[in-house]
């Protein structure tokens, strides 16, 4: 049987990452022996996902699962909705820490809360939150509504590291997990790392942590998520490396002072990359995150990128997507290579 051998403090990430994709085996039991977890595939990842998520494959056997129960099963028993309508229970949600948000259809609204506190019974959360609406604005507020449980700040553990944060007031993408593990696996060892859109953290922390940044000037504008950012960098004992700035990322100082420039967001990204070249020293490189209709992509982030390169040589090494957005519509990151 074919294993993905994983350190245990990446295991968590990973194993979301294996499952989404299709390649986890739900019939066979996960292995924990010295130190490592040994995930069973149903087939063999592709060479560019073992390379990102740095898994080691192995042989191996695994006990067999013979009473695996979905959780979502479990819920779909216990719900209090009328039959017709259990179809419509969502088969996906989303756990920061010990908060599950939801997102419900419409017609199971008037259920909201029962169905919340089933959740929570089957799930073991202290608190259920609905997504009303898509995260809006600059400052990307989340739409939330409590539904069940009075708590929505929590500690999320994910890939080794400890994100604080108030579910109902600031958004935590668990599809941008690919990203996050490939920032990870980078080696940024003597690099000077420039975060631009920093949030609380999510690609700060990863790259002063497992890429070993030498340091990560990490800024933000929203206060609420400058508040968490700073309290993730001492949570994560990340004191010495990062640096966090309130405040728009157009205004930071400097030109030509970052090895490598994080663009981790989304819609008016582009706006931004005057700013990113301004930074970003002679061979370093931007990755550039924005969302594209798919019928103008590439061009659009290729004419992007010359609009805002001011003349300076640079070259496109990467191009993919990040998650689908909306209908039609992806999340894409572009790794820019700076050659002047």
């Amino acid at each position: 049987m074919l294993l993905a051998k994983v350190p245990s403090d990446r295991a968590e990430a990973v194993r979301k990452v294996l499952f989404r994709k299709g390649l986890g085996r739900k019939d066979r039991r996960i292995l924990r022996e010295g130190g490592f977890i040994f995930i069973p595939l149903r087939a063999e990842p592709p060479a560019e996902l073992t390379v990102e998520l740095g898994l080691e494959l192995v042989e191996g056997e695994t006990l067999e699962k013979s009473c695996y129960r979905p959780p979502h099963e479990a819920i779909v028993e216990r719900a209090d909705v009328p039959a017709h309508l259990k179809g419509l229970i969502p088969h996906h949600w989303e756990m920061l820490g010990d908060v599950l948000v939801l997102r419900l259809p419409e017609e199971l609204v008037p259920y909201r809360e029962s169905l919340a506190a089933t959740y929570a019974y089957v799930l073991g959360a202290r608190t259920v939150l609905r997504e009303r609406a898509h995260i809006e604005g600059v400052y990307r507020i989340p739409d939330m509504e409590v539904l069940w449980g009075d708590g929505t700040e929590t500690v999320h553990l994910e890939n080794g590291i400890l994100y604080k944060l108030d579910a109902a007031r600031l958004m935590f993408s668990s599809g941008n997990i690919d990203e996050k593990l490939r920032m990870a696996a980078l080696d940024c060892r003597g690099e000077n790392v420039v975060d631009m859109f920093a949030g609380i953290g999510y690609f700060t922390l990863p790259l002063a942590l497992h890429a070993r940044a030498s340091r990560v000037i990490s800024c933000e504008i929203n206060p609420l998520a400058f508040h968490y950012l700073c309290e993730n960098v001492r949570l994560n004992g990340l004191e010495n490396v990062v640096e966090p700035v309130l405040g728009d990322n157009r205004d930071l100082p400097g030109e030509g002072i970052a090895d490598r420039v994080i663009m981790g967001y989304v819609r008016t990204t582009a706006q931004h990359l005057r700013t990113a070249f301004r930074l970003v020293r002679k061979g370093g490189t931007i990755h550039y995150q924005d969302t594209f209709p798919l019928e103008v992509f590439p061009q659009k982030a290729l004419d992007n990128l010359a609009s805002a390169a001011d003349g300076r040589a640079y070259e496109v090494r990467l191009m993919k997507e990040v998650k689908s957005y909306s209908p039609g519509v992806s999340h894409m990151v572009l790794d820019v290579a700076v050659l002047d």
